[in-house]
């Protein structure tokens, strides 16, 4: 057994005995947090950037008469617990969920102009704790989407749960489309801030956000190590896809049933066993995917470390190397793969 086979053997063991509780995950999260080896512009800043859209805090709702309206949460906002929207899905990041339009993609809301596109011509985007953003200087700074970050830098200028309308009138740099409706969502952990083409969509996106103890809708605990200690709970096929960050917190999940659940297991198990062993230095920034059927825990997959030797599907003492169609079925930054008829 290689060194490297008996080291993720021993975490993977050592996480599946039980779940960290909050403040030791707390002090520990802070702890390992790590810059990601990309070219990609994701240092400190730049997360937080995404987390919190430029400007956020310094904008308030106006009151110039000029139709920028003020939409104040009532005591009857919000969606039922465990309710998804027709039309909508869910998105989670750490421990917080909330519903999007089904049609709205993956990626940075700063980066809207990267590949050339109009503004209008492109989607709104969920933008998750781990999106790769490019280092490109887009006007306005930011388009359509929601994003999910830490509220530790986050100086709120409106009340948790505001939706309001963005002018660029006297503004030097327009940070936001003109006529976007902006909302906000907050706590003392975690900001969810929005940028939508229409009131309606805003209102209802930050309505939707809550916490959630235990799972989120797609069957994804907020931590790896909850992840890898799951036991069936669902009476019939499901296939849970949940992805986490270097600080072991939820970043991504998806939720597969029926026909679209069996092919993407089979897709992910049949790749083959591994045939080589690659020693490699310890990698501290490593994000890991946990695989839950039917609400129990399955394997671990890791995809995207520097040395290969870290990458495969981890299961059951079983080690494989990822076939492109089990990439594919685990790449949680595309909308999901339809099942072929």
């Amino acid at each position: 057994m290689s060194d490297l086979e008996t080291r993720l053997r021993d975490t993977l063991s050592e996480r599946a005995g039980a779940a960290p509780d909050a403040l030791g995950l707390a002090t520990g999260a802070r702890r390992r947090l790590r810059r990601r080896r990309t070219t990609w512009a994701v240092a400190a800043a730049a997360v937080v950037a995404a987390g919190v859209p430029l400007g956020l805090t310094q904008l308030a709702p106006s009151s110039d008469g000029g139709g920028r309206v003020a939409d104040e949460p009532t005591a009857t906002s919000g969606l039922p617990p465990g309710v998804i929207e027709t039309g909508s899905r869910a998105e989670s990041g750490h421990d917080v969920t909330f519903e999007v339009p089904v049609d709205w993609g993956y990626g940075g809301v700063s980066g809207w102009c990267a590949d050339g596109g109009e503004l209008e011509d492109v989607p709104a985007v969920v933008n998750r704790p781990d999106t790769l953003v490019p280092a490109i200087a887009c006007s306005p700074s930011s388009g359509y989407g929601v994003s999910v970050g830490s509220s530790a830098s986050f100086g709120a200028a409106v009340k948790s749960g505001y939706v309001w309308q963005y002018d660029t009138a006297g503004a030097d740099v327009a940070m936001y489309p003109d006529g976007a409706w902006l909302g906000v969502w907050y706590d003392d952990e975690v900001v969810v801030t929005v940028s939508a083409r229409d009131q309606a969509t805003a209102r209802r996106l930050v309505d939707s956000v809550r916490r959630f103890t235990g799972v989120d809708p797609n069957d994804c605990p907020a931590t790896l190590g909850e992840a890898e200690a799951a036991t069936i709970t669902e009476s019939y096929a499901t296939f849970s896809i949940c992805r986490y960050g270097p600080d072991d917190l939820l970043t991504a999940s998806r939720r597969l049933i029926g026909t679209e659940s069996s092919v993407a297991q089979d897709a992910i198990f049949s790749s083959p066993r591994k045939t080589r062993m690659v020693d490699c230095p310890t990698e501290d920034d490593l994000s890991r995917t946990a695989l839950l059927s039917s609400g129990g825990y399955v394997a671990t997959a890791v995809t995207g470390a520097v040395c290969e030797g870290w990458n495969g599907l981890f299961a059951s003492g079983v080690e494989r190397d990822l076939t492109p169609e089990a990439l594919r079925h685990l790449d949680l930054s595309q909308l999901p793969v339809p099942a072929e008829e």
